[in-house]
């Protein structure tokens, strides 16, 4: 079957009937998500999850968002804006036996999603979503301070307990 790349996921799902080829949710994306909308970004429906479509292949990134200064919609959409912003958030918890494996495939899903998006959505950045106790715990450690730095990784750090997002890494 051959898609058009503009379509969504709302007509993906339409289209594919009731074949899912969504992956599955890390547990931590229901606390990001709603992190993101109490620090104003705005996520619509077709962006939960955000679909990239390239050639005949359909990647999900867990979240897209954007902040927009003229909107300001609240409530259960999926999708954001803010002031005008667009992003894409690959949600992770890093939770295998080998915390470098998981690194290894955060790193690269952020690199193949930056590469796609410069194609298909220039104007929007990718994050990547850890919770605070893994960037406190790993991501201050020479090789988190590395990927950091000299990838560059972008990132945003939140806390699950008061469901915040307590900093952003540009």
């Amino acid at each position: 079957m051959r898609l058009n790349p503009t379509y969504n996921l709302l007509n993906l799902k339409v289209q594919l009937g009731r074949i899912n080829l969504v992956p599955p949710r890390d547990a931590i994306h229901e606390i990001v998500k709603q992190a993101l909308i109490k620090d104003g970004w705005i996520i619509k429906d077709g962006d939960d999850p955000y679909v990239i479509s390239y050639g005949e292949r359909f990647l999900f990134v867990d979240l897209g968002a954007s902040k927009s200064a003229a909107d300001n919609i609240q409530g259960s959409l999926i999708g954001a804006e803010k002031n005008n912003s667009r992003i894409a958030i690959e949600i992770k918890e890093f939770k295998a036996k080998s915390i470098i494996k998981d690194l290894e495939q955060a790193i690269g899903q952020y690199v193949l999603y930056q590469l796609l998006l410069q194609k298909v959505d220039p104007g929007r950045d990718v994050y990547l979503a850890i919770s605070n106790t893994l960037y406190e715990d790993f991501f201050q450690e020479p090789i988190g301070k590395l990927v950091i730095t000299e990838l560059p990784l972008k990132m945003i750090v939140v806390n699950l307990k008061r469901v915040e997002v307590k900093k952003w890494i540009n």
